[in-house]
């Protein structure tokens, strides 16, 4: 029970992109990241470290140095463009850059999350979106892979869940690596500002149907039941039958 508790733990940690915060890293756990089992790389702080899936706790930090000296600009270059765009539109996102390298070409994957928790309110929801693209030696463009997810949970007097996704492919201009690392934020900008808008009218469409039937009608009055005239009017006995 407790390894097939870990498992799905560790597959949910990877899926939705859950981050790890500490003094030592600042990344994101993906898929794309992890070294084996339990472990994983922080690119840009160049550290290694396992992550307990069922804590969420980090520890074992390690120094793990890139190799790739040209293959590290790339990604540095992506990571900095992309970082200010995410702290710019994302409350407290995160995002995390990993390069994969064979012989012919360079695999640069970027990873952004962002969460917001309002149980006060009664309502949780995650932005998440993973996008990939290939360099070669002669690249001029590439193309980028893209899938954008949402979740939203709201839970005051019901509990409704929203999972909308999105695939996205656009060409992309490789020149320099600050140039192509530009042009990848404004090509993804484009693209969530279209998410957005489309689901936007989305949920718009929906509160006028879906949710409409959630909510709860009115009495025949048409007005709303005073339940506290009723809780404090006084009970008139009924004169006892002779």
């Amino acid at each position: 029970m407790c390894q097939e508790a870990a498992s799905l733990c560790a597959l949910h940690n990877k899926l939705y992109f859950t981050p790890v915060m500490r003094k030592e890293c600042e990344v994101l756990l993906t898929r794309h990241n992890e070294l084996e089992e339990k472990h994983f790389l922080d690119s840009q702080r160049q550290v290694s470290f396992k992550f307990d899936h069922m804590r969420k706790e980090a520890s074992e930090f390690q120094a793990h140095p890139q190799e790739d000296e040209k293959g590290e600009a790339w990604r540095r270059a992506l990571y900095e463009g992309l970082k200010a765009y995410v702290s710019s539109h994302y409350t407290g996102g995160i995002c995390s850059v990993f390069i994969k390298d064979t012989a012919i070409r360079k695999i640069l994957i970027a990873c952004i999350a962002g969460r917001l928790h309002r149980p006060s309110a009664f309502w949780n929801g995650l932005w998440k979106s993973e996008w990939t693209f290939t360099l070669t030696p002669t690249s001029t463009s590439t193309q980028v892979a893209g899938t954008i997810m949402v979740q939203a949970h709201y839970f005051e007097d019901g509990n409704i869940h929203l999972t909308v996704c999105k695939d996205v492919a656009e060409s992309l201009p490789v020149t320099t690596e600050t140039q192509t690392s530009q042009d990848f934020v404004k090509l993804l900008e484009h693209a969530d500002n279209q998410f957005q808008d489309g689901l936007m009218e989305e949920y718009q469409r929906m509160s006028n149907t879906h949710l409409k039937a959630f909510r709860r009608q009115l009495p025949i009055t048409h007005s709303t039941i005073d339940w506290g005239k009723i809780v404090t009017a006084k009970i008139v006995a009924a004169p006892a039958v002779q």
